[in-house]
């Protein structure tokens, strides 16, 4: 239930409601009535105890309550008493219920009090709260009505009619009604602002203004203008926004608009909307051409510098390429003067912007004119010109990135080629040898380059790697080797950086990453790549030493820090993973956009608290995610009870705009995916360790039931939200099948949001190949329950249910098999999700885990639910009695044998990971021995001279050896065959 905030005249009857005491509170109103005299009756007592009457499980005690509130709603004459209104709100809010004829007791009470404003103000803020928008279109209009001077409830009764128009719960006839409303009251405020000081008919038309000015029913902010282009934009109103825009009372240069920036943005939405694309690149080019004015009286506009904005370049350059679709003619001369413009400003202070756009432009034509050589060669020698301007700045590759995405792989070449002649070149002149340049390979010739040198190097291998290494899809010997040299090179890079900078991560006022930097980032990608291409688990083993050696050097590198949570967690390695997470210090708004990278099937891999050395608590928890997924789900409620209070604020400030922003990120808010996400996975490692956490698992499932139906824009990203819902809806009924299992309930209960659930046919694609059979255990087991509650075959003959059950276990028994081969199987040479490292060095990763953990999961799940459907085969006799106790002791014995074979795999695993020859195995798959020089063109070589010595490998893989022998611990300390608790939570 929601909070309940609530002041009575009566203390200690106030006390009482603090405190949820109910049957208290209302023994003290009873007393109090006693005190009455006869036929006296106080409003706010009545509402007060029918509220908490409905309150009390006792079925009469609800139906006196609602009876009382009835006579409280159709009393002659009407309820004026404003506490009682207000209780009954209260109250109504609390049991998150809403009744249609609590307005007409507020429109009551605010005609009966017509001068309390803050009467109206509470009204439209509980309405807009609980976004009723029918019931704020009251509270507006009746404040109006009663405070015709005041500008708050006319803007007030145009939002409310707004969001009326725009939501799902209104009728489509009043959302045309509504938006016809709001249209013209917002045409009104902006028609009644009178003209600019200074003008001849000024004093003229500011007298005949004079009751509108009063009023303040107009706009007076540029915040108000932009609300107000809300509102015509929805009713499709393009070009009377545009008027508003342009208009010399209420435009961008009035005193209205005060040269809002926001409001030119909305300028280029709206002229692109109705297609004026000369008018559009008229007005870009006037903007950029002021800010190339030597003197402010030549501008135009008056923005100035400001005008050379990016919005602005993508603005005219678009225009340009539109007009030259629809008039041939004017081809050449829209070329002309944006290549003019993009020249202008290369050659000012401002060329960023002006060399952006000119490959921008270039890469228009190219598209334009289906990639013709001229004009791919206009694009390569743009994209070489600003790399020579701009290579010593990490914005550098940015900017390149979305041009170089068109470059085919001979265009790729060339600009590598210019790119390294350029690079040799400037070495060469910091050097002030111009005979011999350097060659790329020799670390110690390196060690001269400043900052800016090593900046320009680390931008050339991100082309490099952009063009020709990330496009790789398979691995033949020559590309391999290409790419094992590339991260020789970039592991150099990185290395020239860290003896180059040794105490730059001491320093006051450091960024959060050092020069170089990337290079040891881009090594990292390099490896990863090599295991994706080559199946080589030694590169994620060196790119994790790596990243390590550069979260040590540059201890706040936000990506090394992220890169190196998905690596761990990619390994199995738990604590690690939640231990690095924590160092990425996320707060606010980060939780929904960065905790997945923890939350995504953790509990799958990682349901126990952290058995490591920790003496300190505070770092025992930054290791240990249920903590982390505490956190972040801690965040969440406290934003579902903020955004209320941060919407009222929004209101009180006149910030409209803002507020219609406000409302759709609270709608988003209240979707909740990543919220429920994470109760969903608090709730699978606390099922794992036999602690049930209360959640509503039929409300998630509905929820994310009701998202398969949801009419979606067919992109990346909708497609990507579906997948995540219906993997989040599979993982709501799973949790809630073993939840019914656990209370003891022979049948799951059903409605036909469960039963779309049960037959989708879709669930399966956001799921791992263990999660199917979960998916097909659970609609087996729920198949079966619904034969024992005759839900299913009541006409069938019941020899026809006993083949059905039988069915159902020869499934389950055949899924039990399949996993122990599974489990047998890793025991061999060739098991599966065993990564063979080197020799026969083998050690877990996610997928073993995963496997594990979910197939004991389901060991318990079929066990606890058989046990709960044949308690009740007595009553049913759906089959015979021995055949049921046969069916039920095979599944039984199948899910012990289960046990015993991954309690024995994760012994001889366990058991190999403490070998001192397995320890050195990992070292030096990792870097070279130091007795070996004969190969120096490795990458175990090139990490022993970064390295320096063994003993940073040894630390980082000693730690990762640890994480897994604590992993494999618990699933030996779970899976004994005397054992009969649960996983230890501390």
């Amino acid at each position: 239930m929601a909070l309940l905030r609530l002041e009575v005249p009566d203390s200690q009857i106030n006390d009482a409601i603090d405190q949820r005491e109910w049957r208290h509170a209302l023994q003290l109103i009873e007393k109090r009535e006693k005190r009455l005299k006869r036929d006296e009756t106080i409003d706010w007592l009545t509402a007060c105890k029918a509220s908490i009457q409905m309150l009390l499980s006792e079925v009469t005690k609800q139906r006196q309550g609602h009876a009382l509130l009835d006579t409280l709603y159709q009393r002659k004459p009407p309820v004026v008493d404003v506490t009682a209104v207000m209780t009954i709100e209260a109250f109504s809010e609390y049991r998150k219920d809403s009744d249609a004829r609590l307005d007409v007791l507020w429109t009551q009470v605010a005609n009966a009090n017509p001068n309390n404003e803050g009467l109206h103000r509470y009204w439209f803020k509980k309405r807009l709260q609980t976004k009723d928008w029918q019931g704020a279109r009251k509270a507006a209009m009746a404040y109006m009505k009663h405070f015709p001077s005041k500008p708050e409830p006319f803007f007030w009764a145009i939002f409310a009619n707004f969001m009326a128009s725009k939501s799902l719960k209104t009728p489509d006839q009043e959302k045309v009604l509504c938006g016809t409303m709001a249209y013209r009251m917002c045409a009104k405020a902006a028609d009644d602002v009178h003209a600019e000081p200074g003008k001849i008919l000024h004093t003229i038309m500011a007298l005949k203004q004079k009751k509108e000015l009063k009023s303040g029913r107009v706009l007076r902010t540029p915040g108000d203008v932009a609300f107000l282009l809300d509102v015509f934009e929805s009713q499709g109103k393009w070009k009377e926004a545009i008027a508003v825009l342009e208009s010399r009372r209420t435009g961008i240069k009035s005193r209205i608009g005060k040269r809002s920036w926001d409001l030119v943005l909305r300028k280029f939405q709206l002229l692109e909307y109705v297609g004026e694309w000369l008018d559009q690149f008229k007005y870009s080019s006037t903007l950029l051409a002021d800010a190339c004015a030597a003197n402010s009286r030549l501008q135009i506009h008056g923005f100035g510098e400001f005008g050379n904005n990016w919005s602005t370049w993508v603005a005219m350059l678009r225009a340009a390429a539109n007009l030259r679709e629809c008039k041939v003619k004017a081809d050449d001369w829209l070329s002309q003067i944006a290549a003019s413009i993009c020249t202008q400003h290369a050659e000012g202070s401002s060329g960023r912007n002006g060399m952006c756009a000119k490959m921008l432009l270039d890469l228009s034509s190219l598209v334009a004119y289906g990639g013709t050589p001229r004009q791919g060669a206009a694009l390569l020698e743009s994209c070489c010109t600003y790399f020579k301007a701009y290579g010593k700045k990490q914005f550098c590759f940015n900017d390149l990135q979305i041009f170089l995405q068109v470059l085919d792989s001979t265009m790729a070449q060339s600009l590598l080629k210019e790119v390294k002649a350029h690079i040799k070149k400037e070495q060469a002149d910091l050097s002030g040898d111009q005979d011999q340049l350097r060659e790329v390979d020799d670390l110690e010739s390196r060690l001269e380059l400043d900052a800016n040198q090593l900046i320009m190097n680390v931008n050339m291998l991100k082309i490099e790697y952009y063009l020709i290494h990330s496009r790789r899809v398979s691995e033949k010997p020559e590309d391999r080797i290409a790419l094992e040299n590339f991260v020789i090179e970039c592991i150099n890079i990185y290395h020239v950086a860290v003896l180059s900078y040794p105490d730059a991560k001491n320093a006051e006022g450091r960024t959060e990453r050092l020069p170089g930097d990337d290079g040891g980032l881009l090594a990292a990608m390099g490896l990863i790549r090599l295991h994706a291409l080559g199946n080589r688990p030694e590169a994620l083993l060196q790119a994790v030493s790596l990243l390590q050696h550069l979260v040590h050097e540059s201890p706040f590198n936000y990506e090394a820090l992220v890169t190196l949570t998905a690596l761990y967690t990619k390994f199995g390695a738990g604590w690690l993973a939640a231990e690095h997470y924590s160092r990425l210090s996320i707060k606010n708004i980060q939780y929904p956009a960065i905790s997945w990278l923890l939350s995504t099937r953790i509990s799958s891999i990682y349901p126990y608290t952290p058995q490591t050395g920790y003496k300190d608590p505070t770092e025992k928890a930054s290791a240990d995610p249920v903590h982390h997924l505490e956190q972040a789900l801690d965040y969440h409620v406290h934003l579902a009870e903020s955004d209320p209070e941060e919407i009222v604020n929004f209101l009180e400030a006149g910030q409209y705009a803002s507020l219609v922003h406000a409302m759709g990120n609270s709608a988003y808010n209240q979707l909740g995916f990543t919220k429920n996400m994470l109760q969903v996975e608090l709730a699978r490692i606390e099922r794992l360790a036999g602690v049930g956490r209360n959640l509503d698992y039929r409300r998630l499932a509905g929820m994310y039931s009701r998202m398969r139906w949801r009419k979606m824009k067919a992109n990346t990203h909708d497609a990507q939200i579906l997948y995540l819902h219906k993997w989040l809806s599979q993982q709501a009924f799973t949790a809630l099948a073993y939840d019914n299992a656990t209370k003891q309930n022979r049948c799951f209960p059903r409605d036909d949001v469960m039963n779309s659930i049960i037959a989708s046919n879709d669930l399966k694609e956001s799921s791992t190949p263990v999660e199917d059979v979960q998916i097909d255990l659970t609609r087996d087991l729920d198949w079966i329950s619904m034969i024992y509650e005759n839900k299913v075959g009541d006409a069938e003959p019941r020899n026809r249910n006993a083949e059905t059950v039988a069915d159902k276990f020869n499934k389950m028994r055949d899924w039990q098999k399949h996993a122990n081969h599974v489990m047998s199987a890793m025991i061999e040479k060739d098991g599966c999700h065993l990564k063979t490292i080197t020799g026969d060095t083998k050690v877990p990763d996610w997928e073993f885990f995963h496997e594990v953990y979910l197939g004991l999961d389901n060991c318990k799940l079929v066990e606890k639910t058989m046990d709960v459907i044949f308690a009740g085969n007595r009553k049913f006799r759906i089959v015979e009695h021995g055949f049921a106790e046969f069916l039920t002791e095979a599944v039984r014995t199948l899910c012990s044998e289960y046990r015993g074979i991954v309690h024995a795999v994760a012994l001889q695993l366990r058991e190999s990971l403490s070998h001192k020859k397995h320890r050195r195995s990992l070292v030096y798959s990792v870097v070279s021995r130091k007795e070996d020089t004969e190969d120096k063109d490795t990458i175990a070589h090139w990490l022993r001279r970064l390295f320096t010595d063994e003993q940073h490998v040894q630390k980082t893989l000693a730690r990762l050896t640890a994480a897994w022998r604590d992993a494999l611990t618990n699933i030996v300390d779970l899976t004994k065959p005397t054992n009969t608790t649960n996983l230890p939570l501390q």
